[in-house]
């Protein structure tokens, strides 16, 4: 009998992309129902529009406060102990992140359904602000990546976020 060799599991980076990519393809197939059950006639109110602006504002403003505050590794932690603290980190941090981006599409998807002319224009423009802000602020990047290891890393541990994403030895990381 054959044995196969067991598939390793991508690298956290890996995988943390395929959730944001996936909530990225919701945003658009919920644009895809709202376009089939109500239409593209007609626009928003200007005033729901400049609503949606106004909140993705201030989903930008909260995530900038408080979607990148991690608690800072000690100096001396071992290695085995920082790496498994700053994924749980980023990952908490994501769905967080993800959580307030998200909410002006999901906000602008009920305004789809609520408000008159009933039309898929007004999840056009909140959707469009939150494919921009989970652009932004939720896809793992080398920014995103950098900015949460610099928040880890500030009492002096070495935290080796980036590395740890990748699965790659220390210094070696490539996002």
């Amino acid at each position: 009998m054959e044995q196969h060799a067991t598939p390793t599991p991508p690298a956290p980076l890996a995988q943390m992309r395929i959730l944001v990519g996936a909530v990225l393809g919701g945003l658009v197939m919920f644009g895809v129902v709202a376009f089939l059950a109500v239409g593209a006639d007609g626009y928003p109110p200007t005033w729901a529009a400049a609503g949606l602006g106004a909140l993705a504002v201030v989903a930008h403003l909260t995530v900038e406060t408080v979607g990148y505050r991690v608690p800072a590794v000690a100096a001396g932690t071992p290695p085995e102990d920082v790496a498994a603290a700053g994924l749980a980190a980023y990952r908490s941090t994501l769905v967080l992140r993800l959580a307030l981006c998200e909410a002006v599409a999901i906000i602008s998807l009920v305004g789809t359904f609520v408000l008159e002319p009933q039309t898929a224009m007004t999840y056009l423009v909140g959707g469009t602000f939150s494919v921009a802000l989970l652009a932004w602020h939720v896809w793992p990047s080398e920014r995103t990546t950098r900015r949460l290891e610099q928040q880890l890393d500030r009492d002096g541990g070495r935290s080796g976020l980036a590395d740890a994403l990748t699965g790659h030895q220390a210094g070696n990381a490539l996002l």
